[in-house]
């Protein structure tokens, strides 16, 4: 029965970008299989530095973006995944300790994890924030032993190490209000870099060792899994837009001219062939050369500066962390040329354009793009879960009724 009630399920991520909004539509059918319908991304107006400037310009693009998608696909966008980066997004590590006898051990039970889960979400907020996730890495029974699981052993006090990402309450309240305003629902918020994950990553790789670069306009996230764990969020103030203002500074041009410029022209590995040849650009009422050598010498410093950043951040995870499955790029950036292989030669790592590992009828372009928002749309399907599927709801709940019983009996007996 339950199978029956989520087929064709339809799943809308929605990513509001200082530059684009991104939307994008999964269908959840038979087995639960995921398909990509389609992704669409238009130009952003009324939203800049992670703050809604305009909420009327805003909500009327993130209507033409979710209902041009909704066009294109043919099914009907009632509620959104929305995903949030960047600024507003804040990332802290904490610890929490509970007791749970005074005196003896006792068996720990699904309650005890819930509870200290709470505790750490309660004490890790301040007044305006809103926690967005809390990861638990590692949890440790009487300061001795670490588990993943705590469940079942004996014990006196339970501890947990956690990775929690919060977000500004104020901004994200507006941010949904436009998409109200749009005639949108927010089913839910996530951290756009980690719903990414969902696309890119399976559970093996996450198992094995990998790392995500999530190149943002203005900043950029490296997340690092490990036996299948967040071993931690890295934040990096360097983005796409550092190399356009290289470009619009060093050459005299206006940044959406300079935008093109990178995209088309700009190479992260210098190449002799082409130091020499020359772009036409149009300035005011004339057409001026630009050598490519002068569009690799604009945006060489920045690139050196975040290719740095990349490594030693990489570096301060544990040696442990073995990445057996590399480095996936992501973004915008990640689409520079010769960036990819200047991070693998730098990084010693195995660097790959990430690639979503969805079905989709038609070829994706640019597939690395729009990662972050096919990411939210799988994250919606996957937080729809509030139980466990079984072909029949009565004995589902009564096998919730039973693993409770046992719980109760283990805890006071």
């Amino acid at each position: 029965m339950f199978k029956k009630m989520i087929k064709d399920k339809i799943y809308c991520g929605l990513d509001v970008g200082s530059q684009k909004i991104k939307a994008a539509v999964v269908k959840c059918g038979d087995n639960h299989r995921l398909d990509l319908l389609g992704v669409y991304e238009d130009k952003t107006f009324g939203y800049k530095d992670c703050s809604v400037t305009n909420l009327g310009e805003l909500s009327e693009c993130i209507f033409r973006t979710v209902h041009e998608l909704s066009q294109r696909t043919n099914v009907k966008i009632k509620n959104v995944n929305l995903g949030v980066s960047g600024e507003l997004v804040q990332t802290r590590e904490t610890d929490s300790v509970i007791p749970l006898v005074d005196r003896g051990q006792k068996v720990i039970v699904q309650r005890d994890i819930n509870k200290i889960n709470e505790q750490t979400k309660l004490l890790s907020a301040k007044m305006e924030e809103e926690i967005l996730h809390h990861l638990p890495q590692t949890y440790k029974v009487d300061d001795i032993n670490s588990a993943l699981n705590p469940l079942g052993l004996l014990g006196r006090k339970l501890s947990v190490h956690s990775i929690v990402v919060l977000t500004e309450e104020m901004r994200i309240k507006n941010l949904t209000k436009a998409v109200h305003e749009a005639g949108f629902n927010v089913s839910n918020v996530f951290f756009s870099s980690l719903a990414s994950c969902e696309s890119i990553f399976s559970q093996e790789d996450k198992t094995q060792g990998c790392a995500l670069l999530d190149i943002g306009a203005r900043r950029s996230a490296l997340l690092v899994f490990k036996d299948n764990i967040l071993q931690g969020i890295r934040k990096i103030d360097i983005g796409g837009n550092n190399f356009t203002n290289q470009i619009a500074k060093r050459l005299a041009l206006p940044f959406d001219l300079a935008e093109e410029i990178k995209k088309s022209y700009a190479d992260t590995i210098y190449q002799e062939e082409y130091s020499n040849e020359e772009i036409l650009v149009k300035r005011e009422s004339e057409y001026i050369p630009i050598k490519r050598d002068a569009i690799f010498q604009a945006i060489e410093p920045e690139v050196k500066r975040f290719v740095e950043a990349i490594r030693n951040e990489l570096d301060s995870f544990n040696e442990d962390a073995q990445l057996q499955c590399g480095l996936k790029l992501i973004g915008g950036g990640a689409l520079l040329t010769g960036f990819i292989e200047r991070v693998g030669r730098e990084a010693g790592l195995a660097v790959q354009l990430g690639k979503v590992r969805l079905k989709f009828s038609k070829n994706l372009s640019h597939a690395a793009v729009f990662a972050p928002v096919i990411g939210l749309a799988q994250s919606g399907h996957k937080s729809s879960f509030s139980f466990s599927s079984t072909d029949n709801e009565d004995d589902g709940w009564m096998q919730h009724l039973s693993h409770r019983v046992r719980e109760l009996y283990q805890e006071y007996f």
